[in-house]
C-alpha cells in the first residue's frame, strides 16, 4: 500500500510540475485563482512575470519594511517582487520553487526589478517544501 501511494503522489508532482513548467513558457489564464493587486506595485515587475502569475494572493497587508519574507511555491517571483517593495532595501525576500522553469523566469527578471528599484532584496533558490529544514 505505501509503495502505491509512493507511486500515486509521483504522478500528481510529475503531473503539477509538468503543467506549470509549461505555463512558464506560456501563459495559462486558467491554472490559478486572480488577486488585484495595487498598480504601483506592479510597475517595476516586467510584463513576462505578470503574464505568467500564478499565485494565489497579496502578500501586503502582512509585510512590514525590513521583515524578512520566505515565499514558499514562489513560481515565477512576482509574490517577491511585490514583497520586496514593500520589506525595502533593509528587508529580504527569498523565493523557493521546486520548478526549474518558473525558477528561470524569476531569476531572468530579478536584476531588472532590482534595477528599477534601485535595490537587490530578493533572491530564489530552488527546493521542495516538505524537503526543506530547520536547525
Amino acid at each position: 500500500m505505501k509503495r502505491m501511494h509512493q507511486s500515486i503522489a509521483a504522478v500528481a508532482e510529475s503531473n503539477v510540475y509538468g503543467r506549470y513548467a509549461a505555463a512558464a513558457k506560456q501563459r495559462e489564464v486558467a491554472l490559478c485563482c486572480p488577486v488585484e493587486y495595487a498598480a504601483d506595485f506592479l510597475d517595476v515587475i516586467p510584463d513576462e512575470v505578470i503574464q505568467r502569475d500564478y499565485g494565489c494572493g497579496d502578500p501586503t497587508p502582512y509585510v512590514r519594511p525590513g521583515d524578512t519574507v520566505l515565499d514558499l511555491g514562489s513560481g515565477g517571483g512576482k509574490l517577491c517582487f511585490i514583497a520586496a517593495q514593500v520589506v525595502g532595501p533593509k528587508g529580504r525576500v527569498i523565493g523557493v520553487d521546486y520548478n526549474r522553469e518558473m525558477l528561470a523566469l524569476a531569476n531572468r527578471h530579478a536584476p531588472t526589478v532590482a534595477e528599477r528599484l534601485g535595490y537587490a532584496n530578493v533572491e530564489f533558490r530552488y527546493g521542495m517544501i516538505q524537503d526543506l529544514r530547520l536547525d
